[in-house]
Parts: structure tokens; sequence; C-alpha cells
């Protein structure tokens, strides 16, 4: 595992006494903490998942935050909205990519392998 800079170790300290769903910390309580911009919390956050494999999630309802994920449902979850996200995304991207063909004649292809969830069998 890669060393963590003095950034990520600071927002991982601080993360430990934020473990799970019901205890997030906000990205601006983040930025008051450490001093630096919520660009860079968030950039560290996601080097903190990354390269340091930590279970990080962010909740997208009340109460707002980063948590440790600390159980099978919040990992479920988490990654349900980030697959969420990743539909979005690639739905506007494609969107775009035929506005941006039909006027200006310019197309572009990017495949993408995702793992898709399969069901245990029974």
């Amino acid at each position: 595992m890669n060393k963590m800079n003095h950034l990520e170790e600071l927002i991982f300290h601080i993360l430990e006494g934020h473990r799970g769903r019901n205890d997030p910390v906000t990205c601006r309580r983040l930025e008051k903490i450490t001093g630096f911009s919520s660009r860079n919390i968030r950039k560290t956050i996601a080097n903190l998942v990354i390269r340091h494999h930590i279970p990080i999630a962010s909740s997208v309802c009340h109460p707002y935050g980063f948590f440790l994920i600390t159980n099978k449902q919040e990992a479920e979850t988490c990654l349900r909205q980030y697959y969420s996200r990743v539909r979005e995304v690639v739905n506007r991207a494609r969107i775009l990519n035929e506005a941006v063909k039909e006027k200006f004649g310019v197309s572009y292809q990017e495949e993408f392998d995702f793992v898709r969830k399969r069901k245990p069998s029974t």
C-alpha cells in the first residue's frame, strides 16, 4: 500500500471519528479543520479510496457528509449511488455526443467495462 501524504493522514484521522451512516462529517467541516479547499478535500478522499483502499462513502441525504463504511448495507448503498451517478454521466455524454455530432460533425466513442452485480445463485 502507498504511504499517505499529510492531508491524507489528517483526513483519514478525522474520518476515523465518523464511522457509519449516522455520523458523517461535512466537507465544510473538513475545510474548517484542515484549512484546505473542498476541491482538495474531495480529491484527497478519492485518493484514500483509490490508492489506499479505504471504504469511504458520502451521504446524498440527511445527514450529509463523508463517513467510513462500517457494514454491508452501507457498502451496498454507497455502491448503488456511485453506479447510478456513472449511468447519469454516461447518458449525458451520449446525448452530448449526439448534439456535437449533429452540430459540428464531431463524434467520440468510448467503451466502459463495468462489473455487473450478479445475484447469488440459489
